[in-house]
């Protein structure tokens, strides 16, 4: 289960877990952060996670933590944002808090998958993060709770780790 903890400030150093099952990574809204903290989730769970399941954890988080960057703090400094993933038996239990900027209408975008053009070149650069987060995670949920935005997923994984070759 993920508890609720106030957001370290900007001066604190980064903060990690990595215990039993768990992981978490508070770092400042930039964008090498995010690949960093990306680096650091995927590789905590590497052994424990298929390599499909590793990928599709890599890609939401990508797309999710971006998101934070690009929208949640665009027009302020760059803050704190704090992940937290836990592993259960079914999922990646993941929760993402940040106090950037509330999603628009207090509501996750509820933008369909597009569709794929016959040539490439008309392939359009953006648009497919919230459809990707929405086809490749369950328990999708935002809220917006002391200035704060909590967005929570769980990303399903089978029952292989990612050392399997069958």
């Amino acid at each position: 289960m993920l508890t609720d903890r106030p957001l370290r400030s900007e001066t604190d150093p980064p903060y990690r877990e990595r215990r039993g099952d768990r992981f978490r990574h508070l770092f400042q809204a930039e964008p090498a952060a995010v690949r960093d903290a990306l680096r650091r989730a995927v590789a905590r769970f590497a052994r424990q996670i298929t390599i499909e399941d590793a990928g599709t954890l890599e890609l939401t988080l990508a797309e999710a933590l971006n998101n934070v960057v690009e929208h949640g703090y665009a027009r302020l400094e760059p803050g704190p944002v704090d992940l937290r993933i836990v592993k259960s038996d079914e999922a990646l239990e993941c929760r993402i808090v940040d106090a950037g900027v509330p999603m628009p209408g207090l509501t996750l975008p509820d933008i369909p998958m597009q569709e794929i053009p016959d040539e490439i070149e008309a392939l359009p650069e953006g648009g497919w993060g919230w459809a990707l987060i929405r086809e490749l995670t369950t328990n999708l949920a935002y809220q917006r709770e002391n200035e704060r935005n909590i967005l929570t997923f769980h990303v399903p994984v089978s029952h292989r780790r990612g050392t399997d070759k069958t």
